[in-house]
C-alpha cells in the first residue's frame, strides 16, 4: 500500500506484545489470566468493539456531503471487511510476526476469521496498554481508510484537533507525581536496632522484618540475591499460599511519549513495596520484590 501511516507500537510491555502474537495452538491449557487484561481473547473483543468506533466516527464527521445513515452504515462495513483488515495484516508484515504450532500454521494463515482476530487483538492492545491509544489508533485507521481526506476529517474532529495549548514554564501540579505514603509492616515485639538512613524497608547490612511466620533476619547480600530471584507470578503464589491478598495499585506521571509507571504492592490492603520504572511490568516486579523483602519471605 502507498503512503502507509506508522503502526502504533504498543508501549512499554513487551509482555504483552508477545502475547499477542502468540497462536492459540502454542498456549498452555488451563493457564492463569493475565492479572491485567486477562487473555487476547479479551483484548480482541475490545479491539473489534474500537475499530467499529473509530471507522463510523471517521465517516461520522465526512462532509461534503455528510453521508445519511443507511450509507455511513455501509461505508462502514466496506472499511472493515475481511478483504481489507487482511491486506492491512500483509502491509505492515504481521504475519511474520505469528508464533504458531507448525501443524496449525498453514490453515491459520489462510484464515480470514483469525488473521483478523490478531488485527483486533493488537488493536486492542495499543487502546489498553498506550496513554493516548485512543487518539493514536483513530488518526491510524483514519489515514489507512481515507488517505486522501482523512487529514482534513481528524481536524474536525472536536478531540482530535491539532492545535496544541501554550506550553507552561513547570509541569501543572496535577501532572507532578508525589511519592505514595508508605504505611510500614507491622512491627516485631522487640524493636529492631536503628536503620541506616535511607535505607528502605529495613534493609541495612542485617535486615529485620516481620513475615507470616515471624521474624526473619538475613544478611543485606543475601536480600540482594534473593530480590533477583523473585517475579510477579513468585509473589502472587507465596501470598496466596499465606492467605494474604495481593493488590498492585498502579499510577502514571511524566509526558506521554515518556511516561513513568509508579506501582505498589499492597497486602491486604497495606503497602509494603513500591517500584518505579518506564514500564508498569517493570515497576511492579519491582514493588514485588520490596514486598517480599519487606515481609521475611524466602523462596
Amino acid at each position: 500500500m502507498a503512503n502507509l501511516p506508522p503502526l502504533p507500537k504498543i508501549e512499554g510491555d513487551v509482555e504483552l506484545l508477545l502475547d499477542v502474537f502468540t497462536h492459540k495452538s502454542l498456549r498452555m491449557t488451563g493457564a492463569p489470566l493475565n492479572e491485567d487484561y486477562g487473555d487476547t481473547d479479551r483484548l480482541a473483543e475490545l479491539g473489534a468493539y474500537v475499530l467499529q468506533m473509530v471507522v463510523a466516527t471517521h465517516w461520522f464527521h465526512a462532509k461534503n456531503p455528510s453521508l445519511p445513515a443507511d450509507q455511513l452504515s455501509a461505508r462502514i462495513k466496506e472499511s472493515l471487511s475481511d478483504t481489507t483488515v487482511d491486506t492491512w495484516m500483509n502491509a505492515y508484515g504481521l504475519k511474520t510476526k505469528l508464533r504458531i504450532a507448525p501443524s496449525e500454521m498453514e490453515r491459520s494463515m489462510n484464515s480470514s476469521t483469525e488473521m483478523r482476530k490478531v488485527f483486533e487483538t493488537y488493536v486492542g492492545a495499543v487502546y489498553f496498554r498506550n496513554r493516548n491509544g485512543l487518539k493514536e489508533i483513530q488518526q491510524w485507521i483514519s489515514r489507512l481508510i481515507d488517505p486522501n481526506g482523512a487529514t482534513a476529517i481528524l481536524e474536525d474532529m472536536p478531540t482530535h484537533r491539532t492545535a496544541s495549548p501554550p506550553v507552561p514554564s513547570s509541569p501543572p501540579a496535577a501532572q507532578r507525581y508525589v511519592p505514595m505514603q508508605f504505611a510500614p509492616p507491622p512491627q516485631p515485639m522487640a524493636p529492631p536496632p536503628p536503620m541506616p538512613p535511607g535505607t528502605p524497608y529495613g534493609r541495612g547490612p542485617t535486615g529485620f522484618a516481620q513475615g507470616a511466620h515471624g521474624m526473619h533476619t538475613t544478611t543485606g547480600q543475601g536480600h540482594v540475591v534473593q530480590q533477583n530471584l523473585v517475579t510477579v507470578a513468585l509473589m502472587n503464589q507465596k501470598a496466596a499460599q499465606n492467605g494474604v491478598h495481593v493488590t498492585y495499585p498502579a499510577e502514571q506521571s511524566g509526558p506521554p511519549h515518556a511516561p513513568l509507571w509508579h506501582v505498589r504492592c499492597c497486602l491486604n490492603g497495606k503497602e509494603y513495596g513500591r517500584g518505579t520504572g518506564r514500564s508498569q511490568k517493570i515497576a511492579k516486579e519491582e514493588a514485588a520484590r520490596q514486598a517480599w523483602t519487606a515481609m521475611g519471605w524466602h523462596q
